[in-house]
């Protein structure tokens, strides 16, 4: 099993979620990663990405990206790009269309070989859906939510920004699901590394919720120790 950062939201233009970023550069275990930043979900436009960049050059490591919009990649360019990285950071955005440009490209499967290959993958609201089974985003027709496939890694629903009352929607909808599911608020993150699993937040704080297949869905603190993968 690879490493995982999935953060449910938070902001990255005040250092509110450095805390987490620092961390997902030391489990690089890299004294200077290079971090391959993927804004498929924001339709590869990366106008107000900056602080994203800066938080990571700040921390020391050197930042390209990749659009997997731009045709004249190859997948042989595609696989070279994601796999020489240390770090993946998906950025947030349109989880659907993400999920059918991972799909059109093949980039989905050279994540899955990155994972292998003990490359941390990371991201934040569809950034970090993307690697779970299930992702429950308002990428809808009108911005309804719905239920979009992952690639997998994780076999759990995924729901970011779970301290707004908007997207608590996903309390009932997961009941309506054969998986698990994980909850997690603005300034969380919880972390798969291998066989272990661990939440930490950033400096405002945040929470992660579970929602347990084998006991109705109902939630519950999220307690890591309990959690059989």
């Amino acid at each position: 099993m690879g490493c995982i950062v999935g953060l449910g939201g938070g902001r990255t233009d005040d250092g509110e979620i450095l805390p987490i970023f620092e961390h997902i550069v030391s489990l690089s275990n890299k004294k200077n990663p290079s971090v391959l930043f993927v804004p498929t979900a924001g339709h590869d436009d990366i106008e107000g990405d900056e602080h994203i960049f800066k938080l990571f050059i700040g921390l020391g490591c050197s930042v390209s990206a990749l659009f997997l919009t731009d045709e004249t990649l190859t997948k042989a360019d595609i696989e070279e790009k994601i796999l020489s990285a240390d770090i993946v950071y998906a950025g947030g955005g349109n989880l659907k269309f993400l999920a059918d440009t991972w799909k059109k490209t093949g980039a989905d499967e050279v994540f899955k070989k990155a994972y292998e290959k003990g490359i941390v993958l990371s991201g934040l609201s569809s950034g970090s859906m993307c690697w779970f089974a299930e992702g429950y985003d308002d990428c809808g027709e009108n911005h309804e939510f719905m239920f979009v496939e992952g690639i997998g890694l994780l076999p759990f629903c995924n729901c970011p920004h779970f301290e707004s009352e908007y997207w608590q929607s996903f309390s009932q909808a997961v009941r309506t699901r054969s998986l698990s599911g994980l909850a997690v608020e603005d300034g969380a993150a919880v972390i798969f590394n291998g066989d272990e699993c661990y939440t930490i937040c950033g400096n405002d704080g945040g929470d992660v919720w579970f929602f347990d297949k084998n006991n109705g869905h109902e939630m519950t603190a999220f307690n890591p120790a309990e959690l059989h993968i």
